[in-house]
């Protein structure tokens, strides 16, 4: 399934907002689409901050031939599409385009733009099979036919986009917006069309979310042994938790597990034990350490004969496991061999180091490829790669042709 994105005054992704860190959307390449209420409640300046604030969010993508590309629809007595999402490839080109639209005005028929938007612009005519589709919409009031717009809405989100939706100002009415979004997580209001940049960071981060519509059967492999103090074991649970708040969890979505090793490996929990993101995550943050030697081997011949077997993992979504570790393991050929194992089987597997004394050697043996070893100094420093873990645990298109190609 492609995942696709709606913005009802939305946004995307993950790390830098202008100040010259890594661009939004890098490295997960999204179509957006910016859907703009150009009624006649809007004034002509505060249309123009509308336009302000979408050039604000272009910025902070990665938009490019092979990366995120944009598209712009207005609506107010009819919609109209100021370009399609393969007309710029350059992001000045685009922010130029956003600068230079005039407002028509007109009634609120919202229903018209997301009809237009499943119809035309995410069609295969203009949007790229395999990215990402997302689409903002920003609007001030109730739309003049709530009925279509529900219908139209739900036929955009059935169709797998993520819609995100956006009010602005106290005439909106929170049903509607709630109607539009794909869920409550993906409304905001703002007070007024002022106040639009204060929603930027949180708008961007949950538009480019990799994992939205993304159904993966995804195992945690977690390090309990003696070298980790106890409070470090704990942060490692808060990474962990941090890392399930980007998958889309649920019954037919992604399912998740863990297992913890030391001189024996035990399963937490399996796939099939919790479909809800909530009870997942305080199911790890209930887990005691236990300590021990540092039987890495055992942990990934748990993986690979019990929570990946077809008893409890699904054999059409893609299947991730995530290994983080402080250390060499007690048995090095051992855990060379279950990993060969796993990989032969197509499974994605990710390695985690944590201080000085992991090898890497014993890392690269582990994981899939050299791009998905990941190194840090110290258990503090591991929420700085959640963006980069998670949105690799979710390639799954290129991941499964990648495997294929090394078979």
């Amino acid at each position: 399934m492609n995942n696709k994105f709606i913005f009802v005054l939305l946004f995307s992704t993950s790390a830098s907002f202008g100040d010259g860190s890594e661009q939004a959307c890098g490295g997960s390449p999204k179509d957006i689409v910016f859907i703009l209420d150009e009624s006649g409640s809007i004034y002509g300046p505060d249309f123009k901050k509308q336009l302000d604030f979408i050039q604000s969010i272009i910025e902070s993508l990665d938009v490019g031939l092979n990366r995120t590309h944009i598209g712009v629809m207005t609506f107010g007595t009819t919609e109209r599409v100021i370009f399609q999402l393969n007309n710029y490839t350059d992001k000045n080109e685009t922010k130029a385009a956003v600068a230079n639209i005039k407002q028509i005005r007109g009634q609120t028929y919202t229903h018209l733009a997301l009809r237009r938007l499943h119809q035309e612009m995410f069609s295969s005519n203009y949007s790229r099979p395999g990215v990402s589709r997302v689409a903002m919409v920003i609007t001030d009031g109730e739309s003049d036919f709530p009925k279509l717009t529900k219908e139209e809405a739900e036929l955009c989100k059935n169709a797998g986009y993520v819609m995100l939706a956006v009010g602005v100002g106290a005439a909106v009415v929170q049903a509607e917006l709630e109607a539009i979004a794909s869920t409550a997580d993906d409304v905001f209001k703002a007070d007024n069309y002022s106040s639009l940049e204060t929603l930027k960071k949180k708008l961007v981060s949950q538009a480019c979310k990799p994992c939205e519509n993304k159904p993966i059967d995804v195992a945690f492999l977690l390090d309990e042994s003696t070298s980790i103090w106890g409070y470090d074991f704990k942060r490692v649970l808060d990474f962990v938790q941090s890392i399930i708040d980007y998958f889309d969890v649920g019954p037919n979505r992604t399912h998740v597990a863990v297992i913890a090793f030391a001189t024996k490996s035990r399963v937490i929990f399996r796939l099939n034990k919790y479909p809800d993101k909530n009870k997942t995550k305080n199911a790890v943050a209930n887990i005691k350490q236990r300590r021990g030697n540092t039987n890495t081997h055992l942990a990934l011949e748990e993986l690979r004969t019990n929570v990946f077997s077809s008893k409890y993992s699904r054999s059409w979504v893609s299947r991730v496991a995530i290994v983080i570790t402080d250390g060499d393991s007690s048995n090095e050929k051992k855990t060379k061999a279950e990993a060969e194992l796993l990989k032969k089987e197509g499974y994605r597997m990710l390695a985690v180091g944590v201080g000085t004394k992991v090898v890497q050697t014993e890392l690269k043996t582990i994981a899939s490829t050299a791009d998905d070893v990941y190194k840090v100094d110290n258990y503090s420093s591991l929420m700085a790669i959640k963006d980069k873990l998670a949105s690799r645990a979710c390639e799954r298109e290129s991941v499964q042709l990648n495997l294929r190609l090394q078979k």
